[in-house]
């Protein structure tokens, strides 16, 4: 049976700990997974980049913006993070351009992401735009 739990947070970096909280409870309780500790920090990494661009570019940190969060262990074999808020949309690419010989202040995230992740999903609608982040644990 899958295991989840669901949070709806203030879109504030102040309250991003809690999501990388219950991400490390959750994978506590896998204990097939090797090298736990890297992939627990790689997981609550990605998220956090994720939930950042949420409250800096969806909601361009302006206060009374929501993001629900959905973490579900579908066994023991795939860990996934449902991210929905109600800011702005971009336009997402899986292709990520980036020259790692030529430094850059910001534009790394959604790169980090597709490297720590095995799935990076964005799409969006009137209303809601919606994240999925994918590890697979085995």
């Amino acid at each position: 049976m899958d295991k989840v739990i669901q949070l709806e947070l203030p879109a504030e970096h102040k309250y991003l700990n809690v999501v990388s909280a219950c991400i490390a409870a959750m994978l506590e309780r896998v204990e097939t997974v090797s090298e736990h500790e890297i992939i627990t920090y790689n997981i609550q990494l990605a998220v956090q980049e994720a939930c950042t661009n949420i409250v800096r570019h969806a909601y361009k940190g302006q206060s009374g913006g929501r993001i629900e969060v959905t973490i579900t262990l579908e066994g023991k074999q795939r860990f996934v993070i449902d991210l929905a808020d109600a800011g702005n949309s971009f336009i997402f690419s899986k292709d990520i351009d980036i020259d790692l010989n030529e430094p850059q202040i910001h534009g790394y995230g959604l790169f980090l992401m597709h490297q720590l992740l095995d799935e990076v999903d964005y799409k969006s609608d009137q209303h809601n735009n919606y994240w999925r982040l994918v590890k697979n644990l085995q």
